[in-house]
């Protein structure tokens, strides 16, 4: 399997595709927002070798200087990082530390989100820094894992003091506990998962998750035809501006293994 690289930063408008690699096909989709005046501060990659993969989206923090650059010097060091190195050198939270150590240095006082999943093989394990969101789906299109939002809304959520959905409408949606930029960090990784055929997963800007629900994500693109769902969601975004409850830049990575 020849290398497959993707790293869409600083996009005017938007931009996706659907590719198959290895076992997996994948659609990316990333858009800027469609009404503020800033550039957008979302960076998606991928980065595939013969066998193994790291996939996700960095989204820079609006209302601090240099949120664009920060999301791209994180996607840059991932970049440069994966292609000096074999599966089994590959070292992800030292990974992270050392983005975050270069987004300090050249960049203080801004910050970033990060999300992606590194898979080898078939084993899949997620890493996140902020409210950047992984989904985890299994072929019936059951959520399986989801991260935890590094913010006030997202602990509740998960305390259970408030559902999802109604935390989509919540005043301090906005707020962030821990970013890349931070001096010291608190890094979420998952347990190692087989993805068996069927399985999905889903990567994304808080742009895709502050408009659509959990639930409305499993419906869409869970379960079903892999293209249609990731069609009908990509026409949520590019069709149905009224429908949204935030307008801000979207960026996301759909995955799923087509073959056992």
């Amino acid at each position: 399997m020849d290398s497959k690289e993707i790293f869409l930063h600083n996009i005017e408008e938007k931009e996706q595709d659907i590719f198959d690699w290895n076992d997996y096909r994948i659609g990316y989709f990333i858009q800027k927002n469609q009404s503020k005046g800033e550039t957008n501060q979302d960076t998606l990659f991928f980065i595939g070798k013969e066998d193994f993969c790291l996939f996700g989206v960095a989204d820079g923090a609006g209302g601090h200087p240099h949120g664009r650059e920060a999301s791209y010097s994180v996607g840059e060091t991932i970049f440069q990082y994966v292609r000096t190195k074999k599966a089994q050198d590959v070292q992800l939270i030292s990974l992270i530390e050392e983005a975050n150590f270069k987004v300090r240095e050249k960049y203080p006082s801004a910050f970033t989100t990060l999300a992606f999943g590194a898979l080898f093989e078939t084993e899949l394990r997620s890493y996140s820094v902020g409210d950047s969101e992984i989904q985890y789906f299994n072929s019936t299109g059951e959520t399986i894992y989801n991260n935890i939002p590094q913010s006030p809304v997202g602990y509740a959520v998960e305390a259970g003091y408030m559902s999802q959905e109604e935390a989509l409408d919540h005043n301090d949606r906005n707020l962030v506990n821990n970013l890349l930029g931070d001096e010291l960090l608190r890094i979420e990784v998952a347990s190692r998962v087989q993805l068996k055929k069927g399985y999905s997963v889903l990567v994304g800007s808080d742009g895709l998750f502050d408009n659509v629900t959990h639930e409305e994500l499993s419906e869409k693109v869970g379960k079903g035809s892999f293209e249609e769902g990731f069609k009908e969601l990509c026409s949520f975004f590019t069709e149905h501006q009224d429908q949204w409850r935030k307008d801000d830049d979207i960026s996301f990575i759909f995955l799923r293994k087509i073959r056992s």
